[in-house]
């Protein structure tokens, strides 16, 4: 049995509608990653799908070992996962393998022969239904047929994608006005690091900020840093003593790393601030690093 934890379906389904938001379907990409996992015995729990790549034809070659292992994190093999099968998106067009897909998943299979291709399509969702499916094929790669799965919990699909699309909504694809966005960011050789939301916000009212990763670079990013807050703002992220612990991403593929949310409990001036901000990736490291903050201005 397969099974898919919900915090690793949340994750991949919001990489899937960064490349094919609803407002902008004249715009849809496939995009691609690769599952991490831990087998014992019959049991394949999925531990997370790294996103590689998107565009309007995606692939990774599993014979280039070198690239392959290059684009995942060494804490997860350090923490005994492994690959287990890839993961693509179809936006619009289906649960189904392509002949391409199906040669692709045979070179997984003989990597490993429970390994397994999954299929994700957003417009698939509804409250019962994923969206995705997972499949396998036969010894010659000719034919795929349709692998159980389970989820971890079980819970209401088509809620997660209504958060995720409110979440993404504050990227318009128009420039935001000046006056009412900040975009701090800290920009490094081919990595910037951004944090964008609204700078007026109402008392008692969430406030979401989000934090986003643009870069040029094909190869694992890890960026830490801390949260500090001036002004009565109250934190409802669950992050216990959040001026204290420091906070990790590690990631492959640019876009929103986090959404910050708070409620201001006065009105006055307060402020966000990502501080002890580091970037490292497998050749570079960043010591220092000015700090990023996002200003507020909260009104009654």
């Amino acid at each position: 049995m397969i099974i898919i934890p919900d915090t690793v379906y949340k994750r991949f389904l919001q990489f899937a509608l960064e490349n094919a938001p609803p407002h902008d379907r004249s715009n849809w990409k496939e995009c691609i990653g690769l599952v991490l996992g831990k087998i014992d015995n019959e049991l394949m729990r999925v531990t997370d799908i790294i996103p590689i790549g998107s565009g309007t034809s995606v692939f990774v070659d599993i014979t280039d070992y070198e690239k392959v292992f290059s684009l995942i994190p060494p804490s997860k093999f350090e923490q005994g996962e492994v690959i287990i099968g890839w993961a693509h998106t179809h936006p619009g067009l289906g649960l189904f393998f392509s002949g391409t897909d199906s040669k692709t998943q045979l070179l997984y299979q003989r990597m490993h022969p429970k390994a397994f291709g999954l299929v994700l399509d957003p417009t698939a969702i509804s409250s019962t239904k994923s969206g995705f499916k997972i499949f396998r094929v036969d010894d010659l790669g000719r034919d795929y047929y349709a692998v159980d799965y389970q989820m971890d919990p079980i819970f209401d699909f088509q809620e997660v994608k209504r958060e995720i699309i409110s979440q993404l909504a504050l990227f318009p694809a128009l420039p935001p006005s000046p006056q009412r966005i900040s975009n701090t960011e800290i920009s490094w050789k081919n990595i910037r690091v951004m944090v964008r939301g609204p700078t007026l916000i109402r008392k008692n009212q969430l406030f979401k900020a989000a934090l986003v990763l643009k870069t040029t670079l094909n190869q694992f990013i890890r960026l830490q840093y801390r949260i500090k807050i001036t002004g009565k703002i109250q934190s409802i992220v669950p992050l216990k003593d959040y001026n204290q612990n420091q906070i990790v991403h590690e990631t492959i593929s640019q876009g929103t790393l986090a959404i910050i949310q708070f409620i201001a409990k006065d009105s006055g001036f307060s402020s966000i601030i990502l501080t002890d901000v580091k970037i490292t990736d497998y050749t570079q490291e960043l010591q220092k690093s000015p700090d990023l903050v996002l200003n507020l201005e909260v009104q009654e």
